[in-house]
């Protein structure tokens, strides 16, 4: 093999290595400059292979179509550049592209001298090597020498091409020029792929970073569960700290600590979750977790199934998200659906009831004075207070559906308090039990004083009936946070945990002749001036705490 049949060889062998390589990288990635890119260099290696006679022994027709072919490659290759470089590419390159044509054409089939054909097409390539040598020099943001290695290829090879139609003639230089040529265009190629993996570790890592700050700084919690071959938790965000109380490391050290914080009655969720993954991410799972102060705070999780390339279930991301406050949301909007239910049955039936039961309690008392029926006094008796308890009942369903106007003055909670409470002490004295009323100082906020009266009438009564003989009843007023606080404290024997997490609701009584409605007319009075109220419930007793808005 001669030395100028070597230089092909090892050029066309540079170049096909270029070429498959680039087709590879698009074949994964499918992004567009990679496949500009691989079909520039297959272009350049097919006519590298077809190429056998020199330029200036060209005929006019294939002389013309070599260039036209090799100038619109190189727009493509500048195209790709700019892509590569989130560079516009300028229209002034089609325009010089199809003037060195036009040229070329012209010199050609005028028959002018070999060097007029090819010097201008020559100078077009040869300044868009050196473009591209300025280009990622001066825009391509990496780090290292590869860009000036690159760079310089491209500078080189602009020269080399420039050289080419005074040096095509020399024999000797042939094979040189060959073998520069390839080495220069094997260093561009490798090196411009060698920059494209560099940036695209690089925005690998940015993207990495910028997610886990996303995750970091994220109020849900996010966490990774490997199922195989250990099952154990392998990322966890740090608001887990915040959910729970307990910190990360607590949770490294314990692996089984997340799962051993849920519910005992939810706890048969989060096993199917373990066992079938896929099944149950359809929908997200509600449950309860206890935090590390014991308090119980509802959650949602929502769960994606992580598969292998055989399609089996290796992990799950989940996403926990605390979801308290719109679980008691949605407690109140139960409460008050419920509220406008019975209001709306007491508006249609409370009218046509109370009719006919003032006439029964009138003939009643009519039958109760005259002397025939002197002997059922006690049998009267007990059927007017009957009445008198259906009409207190149908009373209360009433004040449920009041949508009138409410006038808010500004009122001293204090003076309501100190204007009812002989009242309340009567009722008290009456069971043998006691009332005790402690003020402190309180600005005036807005109230509507008679549902006040009753908010308090029914208040009291509950603590009232909630005790044995000897209890007392302890009515406070303060300020805590720039509010206005009611406290209503009883000493009895607590509320039942299923009746205290339904508190409020229509119908749900613990008494054994209750209604059920006096802690609902007060949820709706609560509810009318804008207040809220908390209950806290024990073995020695119930505390109702109304909080007024001092605003």
């Amino acid at each position: 093999m001669t030395f100028y049949e070597l230089s092909i060889v090892v050029t066309l062998s540079a170049t096909f290595i270029v070429v498959c390589v680039y087709f590879f990288l698009y074949s994964l990635y499918r992004q567009t400059y990679i496949g500009l890119w691989a079909i520039f260099w297959l272009v350049h290696f097919v006519s590298q292979i077809f190429y056998r006679t020199p330029l200036h022994q060209l005929p006019l027709f294939l002389l013309i179509s070599v260039q036209i072919i090799l100038l619109s490659n190189y727009l493509l290759l500048i195209y790709a550049t700019c892509k590569f470089l989130e560079h516009k590419m300028h229209k002034g390159w089609y325009y010089s592209a199809f003037g060195v044509i036009i040229f070329s054409i012209i010199t050609s089939s005028l028959d002018m001298h070999f060097l007029v054909k090819v010097v201008p097409a020559c100078v077009f390539v040869a300044y868009i090597y050196f473009w591209h040598s300025w280009m990622f020099i001066r825009h391509l943001n990496t780090k290292g020498w590869g860009k000036t290695i690159v760079s310089l290829a491209f500078l080189g090879t602009g020269i080399h091409t420039l050289d080419m139609p005074f040096l095509i003639t020399v024999t000797w230089f042939i094979p040189w020029g060959f073998l520069i040529s390839g080495t220069l265009r094997f260093i561009i190629a490798l090196g411009i792929l060698m920059l494209y993996l560099e940036r695209n570790f690089r925005d690998l890592a940015t993207k990495e970073k910028q997610y886990r700050l996303l995750a970091e700084n994220a109020a849900d919690t996010i966490y990774l569960y490997k199922l195989h071959p250990v099952p154990k938790i392998t990322y966890l965000s740090p608001s887990i700290v915040k959910l729970t109380g307990y910190n990360t490391s607590d949770f490294s050290q314990s692996p089984e600590l997340l799962f051993s914080l849920i519910h005992p009655s939810d706890t048969l969720l989060i096993q199917k979750l373990i066992q079938d993954p896929v099944a149950t991410s359809a929908t997200p799972i509600i449950m309860r977790l206890i935090r590390r102060d014991h308090t119980i705070i509802w959650v949602e999780q929502t769960t994606v199934p992580i598969f292998d390339e055989n399609g089996v279930c290796m992990s799950f991301e989940g996403i926990i998200r605390d979801i308290t406050a719109r679980r008691e949301l949605e407690h109140d909007v139960s409460r008050l659906d419920r509220l406008n239910t019975v209001g709306q049955m007491a508006a249609n039936v409370a009218h046509e009831i109370r009719n006919p039961l003032t006439t029964v309690k009138g003939y009643l008392q009519l039958f109760q004075r005259k002397s025939n029926f002197a002997s059922y006094q006690e049998q009267f008796n007990l059927l007017i207070s009957e009445l008198d308890r259906a009409n207190l009942i149908i009373q209360e369903y009433l004040s449920l559906c009041q949508n009138k106007s409410r006038e808010l003055k500004s009122f001293q909670l204090n003076q309501i308090i100190q204007d009812i409470y002989p009242l309340l002490k009567a009722a008290a004295n009456a069971t043998s039990k006691d009332v005790c009323y402690s003020a402190a100082p309180t600005p005036a906020v807005c109230l509507d004083e008679k549902e006040i009266r009753q908010l308090l009438l029914n208040l009291v009564r509950n603590g009232l009936e909630a005790m044995e003989p000897g209890g007392t009843v302890t009515l406070k007023t303060y300020v805590e946070n720039g509010d206005v606080v009611l406290s209503v404290q009883d000493q009895g024997k607590g509320i039942p945990q299923h009746i205290l997490d339904n508190i409020g609701k229509p119908f749900l009584t613990t008494k054994e002749n209750g209604t059920g409605l006096g802690l609902a007319v007060i949820y709706r009075i609560v509810s009318d001036h804008r207040a809220t109220i908390q209950v806290d419930s024990g073995p020695l007793g119930t505390t109702f705490k109304v909080i007024f808005k001092n605003t």
